[in-house]
């Protein structure tokens, strides 16, 4: 564990879940993730949200998925996913000891006004950027409408795909962040020199998300289901021409889009309560859990569209790959990554 980066001020471990943890969409409260995340619920600081239209879904084996942009992002969009997402929006959090980023924001004359969260998902990070900086604008796009019906009156809410044109103004944005995006985009030298292009002068970036790669404390990864699982569907979204293995050359990928300064924090993401420490064991407990709710979610529309598996196969795989990962004997993990950079003044 000493090639990873432990946080100087880790959170009680009566703040983490006892045990594996299901969740209700968007049920949130004051002490919800228990990372330091807070959403208060009060009629002056919320307003409604909703959308300027309507966004029909598409069902596939049992799944429901965006048809805005339909085949662009082969994850589905319902009330499993939603809890899945928020899951991992706990865990992102607690690896960061609560923080939402690693971003020097509002050091050395940095004000954050304009803000930009590619990808929301539930919305959950935007929601609470809003809260941290109530003066900022926060603005969080993706292809599906599956935010809540109320965010904060600085926090809105798109549809749209950043790999088309770009409609928000140039040199703009104090705050680009972007998480959880591998296997989402064909062009990632692309979406980024758009993010340098629109961030403010002296303005930031930051990427967070883990890689592809499958590790085990025990030093080799067992030849098991999960392993293949993994391999499987790694090499179909590559097939498909949007990678996973992203997260590990996202530092090269900054810096050559023009951001400078840029600083990789990364931090062991267990898939178990394997580890020693209690902190990381209960951090493990939601790896787990948000794993096996992740196993069907990446497969089965990548593998029947892209490899012509039947939904049979694509169950087989995941029953055996849960059953590897709830033995637990094989100590695996992954690696998040926070890569932040600052675009030049």
């Amino acid at each position: 564990m000493s090639d990873f980066h432990q946080s100087t001020a880790p959170s009680p471990s009566s703040q983490f879940p006892a045990s594996d943890i299901e969740t209700s969409p968007h049920e949130y409260s004051d002490v919800d993730s228990g990372f330091g995340a807070s959403i208060a619920r009060t009629e002056n600081s919320y307003s409604v949200t909703t959308g300027l239209g309507i966004y029909p879904y598409v069902y596939e084996n049992g799944r429901r998925y965006q048809v805005y942009r339909e085949g662009a992002y082969l994850v589905p969009n319902d009330g499993e996913e939603i809890e899945r997402l928020d899951l991992f929006h706990c865990i992102f959090l607690a690896l960061l000891g609560g923080k939402l980023y690693i971003a020097p924001l509002g050091q050395g004359g940095h004000r954050v006004e304009h803000v930009l969260d590619i990808g929301t998902g539930t919305g959950a990070w935007a929601i609470e950027m809003a809260e941290e900086f109530p003066d900022a604008k926060v603005i969080g796009n993706d292809l599906s409408k599956i935010q809540p019906p109320w965010a904060p009156k600085n926090c809105e809410f798109e549809i749209d795909d950043v790999e088309s044109d770009w409609t928000y103004p140039e040199n703009h944005f104090d705050f680009i962040h972007l998480r959880s995006l591998s296997g989402c985009f064909q062009d990632w030298d692309m979406v980024l020199r758009r993010c340098y292009d629109h961030t403010a002068p002296g303005g930031y970036i930051e990427f967070q998300d883990y890689d592809a790669d499958l590790k085990s404390g025990l030093g080799t990864v067992p030849n098991g289901p999960l392993s293949r699982y993994w391999k499987v569907v790694s090499d179909a979204a590559s097939s498909n021409g949007r990678p996973f293995q992203i997260a590990s050359t996202i530092e090269e990928r900054i810096k050559a889009a023009g951001f400078v300064d840029v600083t990789v924090r990364n931090e062991m993401w267990p898939l178990g309560p394997w580890p020693q420490d209690e902190r990381m064991k209960e951090i493990g407990r939601l790896g787990r859990s948000g794993l096996r709710s992740a196993f069907h979610a990446f497969s089965s529309a990548l593998l029947s569209r892209v490899l012509g598996w039947d939904e049979a196969q694509v169950q087989k795989l995941c029953q055996e790959a849960t059953q590897e990962l709830n033995d637990g004997s094989g100590q695996l993990y992954v690696t998040a990554y926070y890569v932040c950079g600052r675009k030049p003044s």
